[in-house]
């Protein structure tokens, strides 16, 4: 009877050494994947705060965006209108944002209604056609066209021996046959050693 009960014993024995060993290892293989888990986990969380960082960077950038956007379009709008100073610029934009935000009208709307802006807008607008410089002796504030000077009104013929002009200019001579300037070649010459 003892070799039965040593046997069945064994036998027992055996089993729950299997039996611990397989749960050990099982036990074993929980702990790595519960560290490539946490592995894991730590690197999601790394990602997720990029992730957050990226966001609060678009959202800034978008920001910057729209607000760079809304200056070039107020600024591409002045432009249009001729106001080109900066200081004119800066003060549009100014009493622009000092109307109230329900029922503003649009830049481009409100700058076309001259009578209603207020006069310092208004001095900063161009007044029709841009001026022209007037003559001295004209009380006239309309453009005047002024004629071009002629070609040669600088050069002046030279002087004879007499303090006379010459009668040959550049033009005579170059109206002259060649045969006539033959004749007045002398002449010609005497002038200019004068």
């Amino acid at each position: 009877m003892s070799d039965e009960i040593v046997g069945a014993d064994d036998g027992a024995v055996g089993r729950v050494e299997d039996r611990i060993r397989t749960l050990t290892q099982e036990r074993k293989q929980l702990r790595a994947q519960l560290e490539e888990a946490n592995a894991k986990l730590a690197e999601a969380a790394e990602l997720t705060k990029q992730i957050d960082g990226y966001k609060s960077q678009l959202t800034e950038w978008e920001t910057k965006h729209t607000t760079a956007e809304r200056t070039w379009k107020v600024e591409r709008e002045l432009f249009a209108r001729g106001i080109t100073d900066a200081e004119g610029m800066d003060f549009v934009r100014m009493a622009y944002d000092r109307l109230p935000a329900e029922g503003r009208p649009e830049l481009g709307a409100w700058l076309e209604q001259t009578d209603a802006l207020p006069k310092a807008v208004r001095a900063y607008l161009p007044s029709g056609a841009p001026p022209t410089p007037a003559s001295p002796g004209s009380s006239s504030t309309g453009p005047q066209t002024i004629a071009p000077p002629a070609a040669n009104a600088g050069a002046k013929a030279p002087a004879t021996g007499h303090g006379a002009p010459s009668q040959f200019s550049p033009e005579a001579i170059s109206r002259m046959s060649p045969a006539e300037y033959r004749a007045a070649r002398e002449t010609i010459m005497g002038t200019l050693r004068g």
